[in-house]
């Protein structure tokens, strides 16, 4: 308990640091608030904005979820075939990295032609980017899986089912929960990035409306927001790896 609470106090004792002297150095330049406002500023006006501000951070937390489980699940399942199959790493790894290497959010006119100006296109793109991290650490989890486990699995007449849930899987986890705890704070900047391009909600389409105004403390109340939003899924990831792997609580 005492190493979790230093962990956590000790970030947030430097962030608070960080902020006392951008909120000095914003006073002894009188730096105008609508170029660099001073954290009391954009702080009150998260405060000031809650509803607004809770009510687009849920919507754009929810486009989250769905583009991270459409890239993660995928990616996970890809990564598996191409680490235990010579044929799919042959035919399907040059295919997912020049997907990879296609820009994005060039794709977003397509996806509104096609699919016009729902969901979809946001969960399809925050998938597609968040696709890759996770195969990465995936084929990189299961290629690490020690072969001599497979002689035991063999020996003992294990199913594919048995192998795969006793030996494979436990052995893939921690590179997995590494790809996933990264992904999904990218899954964060992909779904608001995409938001500007096509939403009517989300924190996304808040900021293009604080732009339009010069509205610049609001851009980082959002931003603070944003950025609170990732932190709490990605130790959400943390707890979830902490349940289901805790031989890894004592490494």
């Amino acid at each position: 308990m005492t190493a979790v609470l230093k962990h956590t106090a000790e970030p947030a004792l430097w962030f608070a640091g960080l902020l006392l002297l951008w909120e000095i150095a914003v006073a002894v330049f009188q730096v105008p608030v609508f170029i660099l406002p001073s954290p009391s500023v954009f702080l009150v006006r998260i405060v000031e904005d809650h509803e607004r501000l809770a009510y687009h951070g849920f919507l754009t937390t929810k486009m989250v979820a769905y583009g991270f489980v459409a890239g993660a699940v995928p990616g996970i399942a890809l990564g598996y075939l191409i680490a235990t199959s010579r044929l799919c790493e042959r035919l399907l790894y040059p295919l997912v990295v020049f997907i990879q290497g296609l820009p994005k959010i060039t794709l977003a006119p397509l996806l509104l032609v096609w699919f016009g100006f729902s969901d979809f296109p946001k969960v399809l793109l925050t998938g597609l980017i968040t696709f890759f991290p996770v195969l990465v650490d995936s084929v990189a989890g299961f290629k690490s899986v020690d072969r001599r486990h497979y002689y035991l699995s063999r020996s003992t007449g294990a199913t594919w089912w048995q192998t795969f849930r006793t030996i494979e899987l436990p052995s893939a986890a921690p590179n997995i929960f590494s790809g996933l705890k990264i992904t999904i704070v990218i899954a964060v900047t992909a779904v608001i990035v995409v938001e500007w391009l096509n939403s009517k909600t989300g924190l996304g389409y808040l900021v293009l409306r604080a732009m339009d105004s010069a509205d610049t403390a609001l851009i980082f109340a959002i931003l603070v927001v944003g950025s609170t939003i990732g932190v709490a899924l990605n130790y959400g990831i943390v707890a979830l790896e902490a349940v289901l792997l805790p031989w890894r609580r004592r490494e």
